[in-house]
């Protein structure tokens, strides 16, 4: 049977919009610069909307990064983390070289990691475990942040089974391996 890992917590109703956010922008900005267009002229109906469709993302985006923030302090209570794995001694532009997100689940002794597929971020494909985990402490961070990585992300080099292998997680996940791979 294939390994599982638990699946994360679903996004709250305010991350979804942010996702969406999109379609509903596009929307609410023709329909705001139609009704006001013949009441103030093209060029301050333009900027009206601008400052309205402004306003309304940055309040879903706050909404969300809270929502999210939640989420994910349930998620690590579970022992699931939001992670990008890499091989750092993979051949250079290889896939595995890249960074990968998904979602780990961490238990003593074993990493189980899924990776991220879609737009909602849900994961999908093929569990990977690795065992025998030996700490190697934190990196520093490139002088160029790499794409696939957040901006509060820290990068912990794990030795497994499988090689050594880079995980990039924010404080929370970082503190939960910490706990349950023995140090070096």
């Amino acid at each position: 049977m294939a390994a599982e890992i638990e699946n994360p917590s679903p996004l709250g109703k305010w991350e979804k919009a942010l996702a969406r956010s999109y379609w509903w922008v596009l929307i609410v900005g023709i329909l705001v610069s139609s009704i006001l267009r013949e009441p103030l002229g093209f060029w301050p109906s333009l900027a009206v909307t601008a400052a309205f469709i402004a306003a309304i993302a940055l309040v879903v985006a706050r909404m969300a990064a809270a929502e999210r923030e939640a989420r994910l302090a349930r998620d690590v209570e579970r022992g699931l983390i939001e992670c990008a794995i890499r091989h750092p001694k993979a051949l250079p532009g290889s896939l595995s070289s890249r960074w990968e997100q998904g979602f780990a689940e961490v238990n003593n002794g074993f990493i189980k990691f899924r990776p991220l597929f879609g737009e909602m971020g849900s994961p999908t494909g093929h569990v990977r475990e690795f065992s025998e985990l030996s700490s190697h402490g934190l990196l520093d961070l490139p002088a160029k942040r790499p794409a696939g990585l957040k901006r509060s992300w820290k990068i912990a080099a794990i030795g497994t089974n499988k090689g050594d292998l880079e995980v990039a997680t924010g404080e929370a996940g970082l503190t939960l391996l910490a706990g349950k791979i023995g140090r070096n």
